[in-house]
């Protein structure tokens, strides 16, 4: 007679093989060098998320689009149902800028931020 577990156990080794296979790839980091045009996206995109951040409570962001993906750039706010759409919508009016594109949650959620401290011992 199989053992009751057979399928659990036979599931449980796959999962296993295949998480391990997956953990267990060399990453390669490589560093290359900023060319003008990457610098020019990367400051657009720091620019853009800055816009989004010092505007999207007077927009109300966070209170009528949740559910959605909104997209800032060249000063404005773009609002879609899909991240393909809004980057769409974005670039279509902002040739050439890079988009900040986020999604808003459905419901509000709390964020845990942790940083790692070191406390100086009494001793």
């Amino acid at each position: 007679m199989p053992h009751p577990n057979r399928f659990t156990l036979i599931v449980d080794r796959v999962a296993q093989g295949t998480y391990h296979q997956a953990m267990s790839r060399q990453v390669i980091i490589e560093e290359h060098e900023m060319t003008p045009e990457m610098a020019r996206l990367f400051e657009q995109g720091r620019r853009n998320l800055f816009w989004f951040s010092e505007n999207a409570e007077r927009l109300g962001v966070f209170k009528v689009h949740r559910g959605r993906y909104v997209a800032a750039a060249g000063g404005e706010l773009f609002v879609a149902d899909t991240p393909e759409e809004v980057r769409r919508l974005a670039e279509e009016k902002h040739p050439d800028e890079m988009p900040h594109v986020r999604y808003i949650f459905r419901e509000k959620r709390s964020r845990i931020y942790a940083c790692k401290r070191i406390v100086a011992s009494a001793a």
